[in-house]
């Protein structure tokens, strides 16, 4: 059995014990959500309602469908419907009502940079360590295929379970986005697109990751969790500490920025201001004018990006080929 085939057996199984289909739907919600706030470009409440309606809407299926393509099927209708809706209700003729492009970005970049680790953390937790706890690695490893193909196989699948509908809910939002915003750009949001691709892969590999290192599920769920709070809260906590000791805290020393910008969240939140040129970022510290340092620039974090994601599931294989797992 090749890593081909590794991929096809996890992708079928992947969409029968509905994990596809419920990272599917949370990564078609978000567009729901973005959609909303589209919304602003002419009616908050009426628009708002219509997101808020599909959202509930779909996760009411989510809960009482039992078969995953009915599951898919209401997910990408409620999505397409909250399109459809806020295309007919946003008034595109009037210019001036409307919000600016860079809205968009840092809406959906700031949205991207939090939910996506979570979608792709629950998308790949149990990948290895469920074949443990069912019986099924003696099949799994018991083939003529290496343990590195099996490795290889089970990332493949896990990241096109949410790759791909990341990819179609976000070509939708820059449909929505070149039509209705102000300067919108089609480009821009293809950018961000291209961006938040190997963001999402970093998670799969960290979930990954976790599957090969955990005895259970629970474990593995324990270690995506930590994962998840050290670079979110952690990371974050670590530069207030450092800070608590400088005497005067404004503007923010250089090596503030070392810190807080080798952390990959912040690398992907940085990148998606190319897109958009604001002064000021809610998500990260901006440095003060005399602050000119290596770590603030894009191609710094660009580096970090593509470091992490390459790095992280590279160390869960190292890991999995040597671990005895039977």
């Amino acid at each position: 059995m090749s890593r081909a085939d590794v991929f096809r057996r996890d992708l079928t199984s992947v969409y029968r014990s509905r994990t596809g289909t419920a990272v599917s739907a949370i990564v078609a919600l978000a567009t729901v959500v973005a959609v909303g706030l589209f919304a602003l470009a002419s009616d908050v409440a009426l628009l708002g309602g219509v997101g808020g309606l599909a959202a509930i809407a779909s996760l009411l299926a989510l809960v009482f469908l039992g078969n995953p393509k009915q599951i898919a099927g209401v997910v990408v209708g409620f999505t397409v419907l909250a399109v459809v809706a806020t295309l007919a209700l946003s008034e595109p003729q009037s210019v001036g009502g409307r919000p600016d492009m860079e809205l968009a970005i840092v809406a959906v970049g700031s949205a991207l940079s939090v939910l996506l680790p979570l979608v792709c953390l629950v998308g790949s937790y149990a990948a290895l360590v469920g074949e443990r706890e069912t019986g099924s690695v003696r099949f799994l490893l018991g083939l003529p295929n290496s343990r590195d193909e099996a490795y290889v196989g089970k990332y493949l699948s896990r990241s096109a379970v949410v790759v791909v509908p990341l990819v179609v809910c976000l070509v939708l939002t820059g449909v929505i986005v070149a039509l209705t915003f102000e300067n919108g750009s089609l480009l821009g949001m293809v950018g961000l697109t291209m961006l938040s691709i190997p963001y999402a892969l970093l998670f799969v590999g960290i979930g990954l990751t976790a599957s090969a290192y955990a005895d259970t599920s629970n474990r593995s769920v324990a270690v995506v969790i930590a994962a998840f709070t050290v670079l979110r809260a952690g990371w974050p906590a670590l530069q207030f500490l450092l800070m608590s000791g400088v005497e005067d805290p404004y503007p923010k020393p250089e090596w503030y920025f070392w810190v807080g910008r080798l952390n990959p969240i912040n690398a992907y939140v940085k990148l998606t201001t190319l897109f958009a040129d604001v002064g000021y970022h809610p998500v990260i510290t901006t440095p003060a004018d005399s602050i000119s340092t290596v770590a603030t620039s894009h191609w710094f974090a660009a580096v970090v990006l593509l470091g992490w994601t390459v790095l992280t599931p590279l160390a869960g294989l190292v890991y999995f080929r040597n671990r005895d797992l039977l």
